[in-house]
């Protein structure tokens, strides 16, 4: 099964945080609204496949890197 990648809860903000990103900045380059970029970050909300793409290629890591990373956080 090939589940799609969608960023969200402890490692979006980790991953913002340490790339030196506001949640305004990402909501401008996502074209979304700072609450939702909010509710992502808090587990109410996962970003889109398009948006976790978008914030990947912001950040300048892989898909397989991003998965790395939640798999070390969330372990």
């Amino acid at each position: 099964m090939n589940d799609v990648f969608r960023l969200h809860g402890k490692p979006l903000t980790i991953l913002r945080i340490r790339n030196g990103l506001k949640v305004t900045d990402v909501a401008k380059v996502l074209g979304v609204s700072i609450s939702f970029v909010t509710a992502c970050e808090k587990n109410r909300r996962k970003l889109s496949e398009e948006h976790t793409n978008k914030f990947l290629e912001l950040i300048g890591i892989s898909e397989e890197q991003a998965k790395a990373f939640v798999q070390i956080i969330e372990n």
